[in-house]
């Protein structure tokens, strides 16, 4: 069709501007929630696209903090696009040509225009409508104000000059571009690559700002050493569906294919597809060369929305930032929502964040992290969520190369298809400034971890078939970096295994429900005995244990454990099996007082209590019998004991210098036995020394 007439142009161009004015009113809603919205790091320090530390292995907050924004975004409204039947384009040759276009015309495409290379320059305020035609084979330079449909873009079109598309939200249509679906070779992958990519940049540069793709399956291989495909723009959107699958094509280069690269930049968004990774195509098991799905680094107000990510050679997703924490003029990853999505069987993990800050991880759900396949071995750590950015200390002083501050794990589903695979899976919390919040998640066959932090929360979790590991002992009495770690309203459940280890500095936990053969061990996985858990409160939380309810070891200071419910299940050795290492001249401050002990083991008391303790003071709890098996400096005081059939009240093993028995109250039941009960005595060949104070103000109770 040529030029329109002049009433006909006028009416048109009537509409098009009633048709702007509305597209600008939206722009103007999208642009507020694109507001909201990675790096490698080398191992030198460089890399070839910034200058950050790029090792994979290094590395809060809420990006829609209450505002009530819906999340709605350019090309978010109405279904889902759908290019199953292709984009409709007319074979028939044009009987006009652009030449003699006027200044400010309307020109609908409704037919085959072969510009035969040559360059078409259009004059000011030229728009061209697609009507099931096209252009190609040369290009056009527009003068000033021109507009384009988005569909008339194609890979033999050049577009130049000043232009804008007609609506900022842009359809990808295979055909229109070079890209070849199925199984191809690597040259083939690169060109996929670059030809994705020419599209994204146009798409951008003539002020586009949603990219929505379709049907689309197809091998990717990047530029470069470290092979980006998809690089993002600032202020775009990534917009696919479930007929969206982008693959990587196995590298031959130290480096796999990033098919996502979203670095240094913002208001980003990619929402929707499948990400598929190469870990189980390279016919060997290890030595595979390293990649994720998709990396953030140095992004800022990123949004990362219902994309499936699987079998990466490394993480499905890492969060990392450009340059080093140090650096005055570092600028990290900040304000980024990874939302809905799921990740399977990466490699190594499956969403590791080294570096940034207001960071929420919601709704997500997160399957086999760091397993073994059938076709590739695992890499360390293998879990499903890791934060552990690259520190380390220097003449005494802590250096950070990155940092991670402020994160929110919330609503999340993490598990293993297979529970025997026990070395994959979990949220490892490595290193980290608070808050660092993991509430509401469900949990199985993995549980939740944290070592070197301040101000981790883990609250109101469902745990089954794992549990949870709070602190190493390696960081006990370390109060410059762990502290205020805090683990309430949860619900673990841990059958033949510890639902919770306290270890290190600085943990508060109460009104938890906790179940395993271990309830609690305290100061576990020292290497030394002289470390342990040290400034932390047990409180006010409910356990139901096979074994052991409640159990210590090594180095026990300033450690409160009180009002606790432990009920002992039949067959059980020890309600509380309490060891303190200390040796220090001063007092330990460790307290066992006020838990109540219930249990099965017998028709009345309940299973006993072992205290082989250094400076210890266990006072005021409801048990079955106490047995002593070593240490000193014991105040074992107003406790209620009530001692299973055939057993003592308290029964000492071995000597326990400068201690104290006192105003407890037990209950024996020597006619029910022919054994002889004592309510308190020791074992034969034992003998106390004189620093041992049993108090005459004892109650004996004998049934």
């Amino acid at each position: 069709m040529q030029q329109m007439n002049t009433p006909k142009l006028l009416l048109y161009s009537l509409v098009f501007l009633l048709f702007i004015n509305t597209t600008l009113v939206s722009c103007a809603k999208d642009e507020a929630f694109i507001d909201l919205v990675g790096l490698d790091d080398d191992k030198d320090g460089t890399d070839p696209d910034g200058n950050g530390s790029e090792d994979p292995d290094q590395g809060g907050g809420d990006p829609d903090p209450g505002n009530g924004d819906d999340g709605s975004q350019d090309g978010d409204s109405g279904p889902d696009f759908d290019s199953s039947e292709g984009l409709k384009i007319s074979t028939t040759p044009c009987d006009f040509t652009l030449s003699a276009v006027e200044a400010n015309a309307t020109v609908e495409i409704d037919c085959r225009m072969d510009l035969g290379g040559q360059t078409i320059t259009l004059p000011a305020g030229v728009t061209l409508i697609y009507k099931e035609g096209e252009i190609i084979n040369g290009t056009l330079n527009f003068s000033g104000q021109g507009v384009i449909d988005g569909k008339l873009l194609n890979k033999d079109l050049t577009i130049e000059g000043d232009v804008r598309l007609s609506d900022p939200i842009f359809q990808f249509y295979l055909e229109r571009w070079d890209i070849v679906q199925g199984n191809v070779d690597m040259q083939r992958a690169k060109d996929n690559s670059l030809g994705i990519q020419a599209a994204i940049d146009l798409v951008h540069t003539l002020g586009g700002s949603t990219f929505e793709i379709d049907v689309l399956d197809a091998f990717f291989y990047g530029k470069g050493v470290f092979n980006y495909n998809i690089v993002m723009p600032s202020n775009f959107h990534l917009k696919m569906t479930e007929n969206t699958h982008l693959r990587t094509f196995p590298s031959v280069d130290e480096y796999s294919t990033f098919l996502i690269m979203i670095q240094g930049v913002e208001n980003v968004r990619v929402s929707g597809g499948f990400l598929h990774g190469d870990r189980d195509l390279y016919g060997r098991k290890d030595n595979l060369p390293g990649s994720h799905t998709m990396k953030i680094k140095t992004g800022v107000n990123v949004v990362i929305e219902n994309v499936h990510m699987s079998n990466a050679t490394q993480d499905g997703l890492a969060i990392e930032s450009n340059g080093f924490a140090y650096d005055p003029n570092y600028v990290g990853s900040s304000n980024i929502l990874i939302k809905d999505c799921v990740f399977d069987s990466n490699r190594r993990i499956n969403l590791t964040i080294t570096d940034g800050h207001d960071i929420t991880i919601e709704g997500c759900t997160f399957i086999d992290g760091g397993i073994d396949t059938p076709n590739s071995n695992s890499s360390a750590p293998s879990c499903n969520l890791n934060i552990e950015p690259h520190r380390s200390w220097s003449a005494g002083n802590l250096i950070e190369y990155q940092r991670v501050s402020d994160v929110t794990i919330r609503n999340n589903k993490q598990y293993l298809r297979d529970a025997s695979n026990t070395k994959a899976g979990g949220f490892l919390l490595s290193h980290g400034y608070g808050p660092i919040i993991v509430e509401n998640n469900e949990m199985t066959y993995c549980g939740v971890s944290f070592t070197t932090v301040d101000g981790a929360i883990i609250r109101n979790n469902t745990i089954v078939g794992g549990g949870i590991n709070a602190g190493n002992a390696g960081n006990f009495d370390r109060t410059d970096f762990v502290y205020g770690n805090e683990i309430y309203g949860n619900k673990v459940i841990n059958e033949g295994g510890t639902a919770l280890n306290v270890a290190g500095n600085g943990v508060l936990v109460r009104d938890n429900e906790f179940e395993g053969a271990v309830g609690v061990a305290f100061g576990t996985g020292a290497t030394n005995s002289s470390y342990g858990t040290s400034n932390s409160t047990f409180s006010n939380n409910i356990i139901k244990a096979s074994s052991q309810g409640i159990r210590t070891t090594n180095t026990i200071k300033n450690v409160l454990i009180d009002s606790n419910e432990i009920h002992m299940l039949q067959g059980s050795s020890f309600a509380l099996s309490l060891g303190n290492t200390w040796n220090e001249t001063s007092n330990a401050n460790f307290v066992v007082r006020g838990n109540v002990v219930t249990g099965e083991s017998s028709n009345t008391g309940a299973p006993g209590v072992l205290i082989a303790a250094n400076s210890i003071e266990f006072s005021e709890n409801n048990i079955g019998d106490l047995q002593i098996n070593g240490g000193e400096n014991m105040e074992l005081t107003g406790n209620i004991i009530n001692a299973p059939i055939g057993a003592h009240g308290i029964l000492f093993y071995s000597d326990a210098p400068n201690s104290t028995v006192a105003d407890n109250s037990i209950t024996i039941y020597p006619s029910r036995t022919p054994l002889n009960v004592q309510c308190i005595t020791q074992a034969n060949g034992v003998s106390l020394s004189s620093s041992v104070n049993i108090s005459s103000n004892n109650t004996c109770t004998e049934q």
